[in-house]
């Protein structure tokens, strides 16, 4: 199928490749922003411009997997934007940028530093349809002050995105393009959404091989798990004492307990444990809630190079299994622990929030 062509963004495409830069385009959700990344992408390959796209929408991604931010290369012109091959990631962790904001930000930010140190003068940013409210007003201003753009593209249908967009009309040296949706844009069901993720996660994890990771051999992030100092034999057995259910693992951190439990417990018992430990803060999680938790493999340059879902971790053992589309596990330094959980097949079934485990 071809690229459908809006007559009425062509000037703006003009412009934006008269002095290519980083171009950031926002709109609220299904408001035409990929159609016009692919449209901008294609005049770009066929001015001879050299040019790249950032994926920034976690929810809805083209380029690479959900959860993460991903860049690739525009080389030759293309139907959508899933037609571009993924050359970086950066794990985000979930599929929303709301209680995300340090990851959307910083992660787009590397993406776009990664094409520009790529020799790619243009520099296509889709962005997610968060734009209502105050947490995305905070979001959109923090990440375009980030990125410096050369270019803001807005696709409105109320002039919906205003309330940020004012900011950057005082900005030297950025432009705003204020363009109309797209016609045939329409708004996806949720639960249309839902299924759409779901069969990219399954493209994205159907030819994986599984792998194991060591505690004492690769850190951790975005969990308490592996942070800390492990809790000596006698302290667990007290523990599992207190709160009558078999503790698997346990360690002090920031100045708290985390226990990793087998099962139930007796919720009475933490009592003793606060009196013990001398603390309040004290975690207690299920060994069952890490399964199926998607997670990001980091290199030694702390970047992503695959995501994984956990299938298991043997806390006796000390090891992690995870399964990923890498062929080899040796390059992993540390991983990165998200918060949405899923099936193989890409099925979301459920989140662990951030802090709890």
């Amino acid at each position: 199928m071809a690229l459908q062509i809006h007559e009425e963004w062509i000037p703006h495409i003009r412009e934006i490749l008269s002095a290519p830069g980083v171009t950031v385009v926002v709109g609220a959700t299904d408001s035409g922003k990929t159609s016009f990344s692919a449209m901008l992408a294609n005049s770009a390959v066929r001015a001879g411009v050299p040019a790249a796209v950032v994926d920034a929408d976690m929810g809805q991604s083209e380029i690479g997997p959900p959860a993460a931010i991903s860049m690739g290369l525009v080389d030759n012109e293309i139907q959508s934007l899933s037609d571009i091959v993924q050359r970086k990631l950066f794990f985000v962790g979930y599929t929303s940028p709301v209680s995300h904001f340090a990851p959307a930000i910083v992660g787009t930010k590397k993406m776009v530093d990664a094409a520009v140190q790529m020799g790619r003068t243009l520099v296509i940013v889709d962005t997610t349809g968060f734009v209502r409210g105050d947490l995305a007003r905070r979001l959109k201003t923090y990440k375009l002050q980030m990125l410096e753009p050369r270019h803001i593209v807005a696709l409105q249908r109320k002039g919906e995105a205003e309330h940020f967009l004012r900011l950057f009309d005082t900005w030297a040296g950025c432009s705003v393009h204020r363009l109309p949706v797209a016609e045939r844009a329409h708004i996806k069901p949720r639960p249309l959404r839902t299924q759409r993720r779901a069969v990219k996660f399954y493209e994205y994890f159907r030819e994986s091989r599984e792998h194991t990771f060591l505690f004492q051999k690769t850190a951790t992030s975005g969990t308490m798990l592996g942070t800390g100092i492990p809790l000596l034999p006698k302290y667990l057995k007290f523990a599992e004492r207190s709160l009558a259910s078999d503790v698997l693992y346990g360690e002090a951190v920031d100045g708290g307990i985390y226990l990793v439990l087998s099962g139930g417990y007796n919720k009475q018992g933490i009592a003793e444990l606060y009196e013990h430990f001398r603390t309040k803060n004290i975690n207690l999680v299920a060994s069952t809630d890490y399964a199926n938790l998607v997670v990001g493999l980091t290199d030694e340059n702390l970047e992503t190079l695959a995501l994984g879902i956990i299938q298991k971790i043997d806390f006796r053992a000390g090891a992690v299994s995870v399964i990923t589309p890498l062929k080899s596990a040796d390059p992993i330094r540390s991983i990165a622990f998200g918060e949405l959980k899923i099936r193989d097949d890409g099925t979301e079934i459920g989140r662990l929030p951030a802090g709890e485990f």
